[in-house]
């Protein structure tokens, strides 16, 4: 829960938003007063009605009886999704409503146009304080040193999310002296503006990047320039004990929309999915470097020997939430739902005050969670453009209904123009807005994450996905019903979804 000290130093607590967009002045919403400590999250109750029935929104509308106009240079489900929709696509450069656009463009051209009233975007311009891994990590890092010179270690602690980083090369003194301080531990190395696994590799040595370090030495201060020069890396401890199923590693993929920062408006889609790899998990040294083992990426996974295309590795996330109540109860499931829930918050007010904040501008992240033994959830990364591209059709069907919702929240069509902010759309649960959000009918709050959210069946069929897919449309697993479980003889857990009901059982193979 979120307490109004808490509250108020996150709206002080870092620098002032760009002059060109001054937030307006918000008011402390009345909190709990229990704090953020252990079990709460970031979402939890209010007392004041207020947070309940959030202010109206108001924007221009474009003009009536206009179809939408988009531009895109995807062609995946996002690009299904507005054409299932009746938009219309252009490519007028800047002849359009909305543009789906990639971060190069961001980076590169948003800031030499000029939008008109009506013109919306996916990205903010400078996303990269949240989405470049090192970037996260010193945004937190400060957040945590403010509260902790604000308000105590107690709070401070709260914003453990992240597992232990360092940046370097800048930061290679402090990793070292951490490193000796527990011989023998493992780290993973992650180039800080890559996604999809790539460049990573685990170390349990100093001696393992100290190759790595020389390479990247003579481009400290940008002495070296275009495609050859090394990129800087972050280094994380890495998680040891993560929660297994199966025997096998997964991470949860969680797609966060957010249409402001000032004031801060956070959707949370119910719908989330696990991705699991296909190697059995081992700590052993002999297979520190097996990345089939320890990145659950698909874009790695799909590369493994023993993967199945038409099954894929995913496990839908309201899936492993029954699964996880069978194994330890309903308190302990919610606890840690709610936590995960309370890390996308927390990483979002980190940023929010170095944000540029526009009202053109709105952000769907894929946020990746990895929980360990002691079902704690870790954040690993925060993704500027989560994939879209379906592996399977079942998958498809998911990511389409996600998208859909996400355009209905935006509302470009302009149909909820003027009326108070929507606490559901679809999938999407509002969970803040300038404050906590309590949720109707709740009397303490756990969080909506992997709850109960139909998945309609996409207007069209994806013919790649082959026979075999096909069916997890229809109700077959399509790779994200039945996870790649474990060795032969350990129990499966089974688990069928429906309208008119939820089953649990488990069965031996």
């Amino acid at each position: 829960m979120l307490s109004r000290t808490i509250s108020s130093t996150v709206r002080q607590s870092a620098a002032p938003p760009n002059p060109a967009t001054p937030p307006p002045p918000t008011p402390i919403l009345p909190g709990s007063a229990s704090s953020l400590a252990g079990s709460a999250a970031a979402t939890a109750t209010t007392s004041s009605p207020a947070a309940q029935t959030p202010p109206s929104t108001t924007q221009p509308a474009p003009p009536t009886n206009q179809t939408i106009r988009f531009r895109t240079g995807i062609r995946n489900t996002v690009y299904d999704a507005m054409r299932d929709r009746g938009w219309k696509e252009t490519d007028g450069e800047m002849d359009w409503d909305f543009f789906w656009a990639d971060v190069h463009w961001i980076h590169e051209t948003f800031d030499h146009v000029y939008l008109q009233e009506h013109q919306r975007i996916n990205h903010f311009r400078n996303h990269y304080e949240l989405t470049r891994k090192d970037l996260l990590v010193k945004n937190v890092k400060r957040m945590i040193k403010t509260i902790e010179k604000e308000h105590g270690k107690l709070e401070a602690a709260k914003f453990d999310f992240l597992s232990p980083s360092y940046v370097l090369p800048g930061e290679h003194a402090l990793f070292t002296e951490e490193f000796k301080r527990n011989p023998g531990s493992v780290w993973i190395m992650k180039p800080v503006g890559k996604a999809q696994g790539k460049g990573i590799f685990l170390v349990n040595k100093i001696s393992q990047i100290s190759g790595w370090r020389k390479d990247v030495k003579g481009n400290v201060r940008g002495e070296r320039e275009g495609d050859d020069a090394p990129e800087a890396y972050i280094v994380q401890r890495y998680v040891e004990n993560p929660l297994l199923i199966g025997g096998k590693k997964f991470d949860i993929r969680i797609y966060v929309l957010v249409t402001s920062y000032y004031p801060l408006t956070v959707y949370i889609h119910r719908n989330g999915f696990c991705r699991f790899s296909n190697t059995q998990f081992s700590m052993q040294a002999k297979d520190i470097s097996n990345l089939y083992i320890h990145a659950t990426n698909v874009a790695i996974q799909k590369h493994s020997p023993n993967y199945l295309s038409s099954r894929g590795c995913k496990w839908l996330l309201r899936n492993l939430k029954l699964y996880l109540t069978t194994r330890h109860g309903a308190d302990a499931v919610n606890e840690l739902f709610t936590e995960m829930e309370a890390s996308v918050v927390r990483s979002l007010m980190s940023v929010q005050k170095v944000m540029i904040n526009d009202k053109h501008c709105f952000e769907l992240y894929g946020y990746d969670i990895l929980i360990d033994q002691n079902l704690k959830p870790w954040l690993l990364e925060v993704n500027a453009s989560p994939s879209l591209t379906a592996e399977t059709q079942f998958d498809y069907n998911l990511k389409h209904a996600m998208v859909q919702d996400c355009f209905d929240v935006v509302d470009l069509e302009r149909r909820h123009l003027g009326k108070p902010i929507r606490p559901r759309v679809g999938g999407f649960d509002l969970v803040y807005n300038d404050g906590p959000v309590r949720h109707e009918r709740t009397s303490s709050y756990a969080s909506y994450l992997g709850c109960y959210q139909p998945i309609p069946r996409a207007p069209r069929q994806k013919k790649r996905f082959g026979k075999s897919a096909n069916g997890g449309g229809s109700g077959g697993s399509g790779g994200l019903d039945t996870p790649p479980l474990a060795r032969k003889g350990s129990p499966v857990v089974a688990i069928s979804v429906s309208d008119a009901a939820v089953g649990v059982s488990i069965e031996p193979r």
